[in-house]
């Protein structure tokens, strides 16, 4: 069954509850917001009483306007009875503002939107247990939530300079590995990486020798069978923010290189008889859950190449943006902030690419 979310908010709210539930239909939940479900001339009370007892959880958005309403507390004291009845977890206290929690939710574990918006996000999916995703062909994808961060960096290329805040305003759910060989054939029913020198075959190497047109065939294709998916490759910005997972540091891990043993494959690793793209998974997860951020393949983003940070966009720009770092690479190419760029047309056994998964309707 789908996990469904009844919203229950005051008036004066509105709008804060509006962005909750476009963020919780974009992780993939079922939301119940009387904005979109109350059409005008129907009855009220009857609409809300159907969606109370047709959601798996009750979401109170806790303010000091919300406390004060009482079609509010009336909304989440019938399901709270219904809570106790069916010992089950239902009712879900979201703090807000600062407010007199009432008596009846103040022993729940509550999520926190106090001082942080995605914070508190977190914390409510969290709660219902939202964190992973199974795709088609049995591809894990994890929760990314929203989020801003630093981009780029002062010490290291030119093109990665200036260092600027980014701002990931939704969340998404990105592959936890590359897309494998295995994951490409039984979706297009092709190998791309046959008969070039250094590749191993296997189902769960990691798909390369794929153009970034290829990796957008592969998008189309796995969206015709999976239709309430949209599939895309991340935005630079999308995919350097999954890599750093939080940190500030040259690496997901720090900024010693040495430690790359333990997360990535780079040339240190591969040179003596080990050339070629490894296997997905094989070394430590970044804070996030995702493997082979820093080595292993480059990895296909969605955005053109323009030089740094600070050049014009052009009207014909003819190369594309990859991250990452490869197996045939020095350590510090798999840095967060490093980034090469490739015509769309091109490819070769380092270049692989992961994808990003949305609900199709939000």
């Amino acid at each position: 069954m789908s996990t469904s979310i009844f919203i229950s908010h005051s008036g004066q709210d509105a709008a804060s509850s509006l962005r909750l539930a476009e963020d919780l239909k974009r992780a993939g939940l079922q939301v119940w917001l009387d904005e979109w479900d109350i059409a005008v001339g129907e009855r009220i009370t009857e609409k809300v009483q159907r969606g109370l007892t047709s959601a798996n959880y009750l979401a109170v958005w806790l303010t000091r306007a919300s406390i004060e309403s009482g079609w509010v507390e009336r909304e989440w004291q019938s399901r709270y009875r219904a809570e106790i009845a069916s010992n089950s977890v239902i009712v879900l206290p979201l703090l807000a503002e600062d407010c007199a929690i009432p008596p009846l939710l103040i022993d729940k574990k509550y999520a926190d939107f106090r001082s942080s918006y995605t914070a508190g996000l977190a914390d409510l999916l969290r709660s219902i247990g939202l964190r992973d995703w199974e795709g088609p062909f049995g591809m894990a994808f994890r929760l990314i939530l929203p989020g801003a961060f630093v981009m780029g960096s002062r010490s290291g290329e030119e093109n990665e300079r200036p260092p600027h805040q980014a701002t990931i305003d939704w969340p998404f759910y990105i592959s936890t590995y590359a897309v494998t060989q295995g994951d490409w054939k039984q979706l297009m029913q092709t190998t791309p990486w046959s008969g070039i020198p250094r590749v191993k075959e296997g189902d769960n190497f990691p798909a390369v020798n794929v153009t970034w047109w290829e990796a957008q065939a592969f998008i189309r294709q796995l969206s015709s069978i999976d239709k309430e998916s949209l599939y895309y490759l991340p935005t630079e910005e999308e995919w350097e923010y999954a890599a750093r997972a939080g940190t500030t540091t040259e690496f997901s891990f720090g900024d010693d290189e040495r430690d790359m043993q333990f997360f990535g494959w780079s040339r240190d690793l591969t040179q003596n008889g080990e050339e070629y793209p490894h296997e997905v998974g094989q070394k430590r997860a970044n804070p996030w859950g995702l493997y082979d951020m820093h080595g292993n393949v480059w990895e296909w983003t969605y955005s053109w190449y323009f030089g740094s940070y600070s050049a014009q966009p052009r009207q014909d720009p003819d190369e594309k943006v990859l991250k990452g770092g490869a197996w045939d690479y020095r350590a510090y190419g798999a840095r967060s902030a490093f980034r090469v760029s490739k015509p769309p047309h091109r490819t070769d056994a380092t270049v692989g690419f992961r994808i990003i998964r949305k609900p199709a309707v939000i």
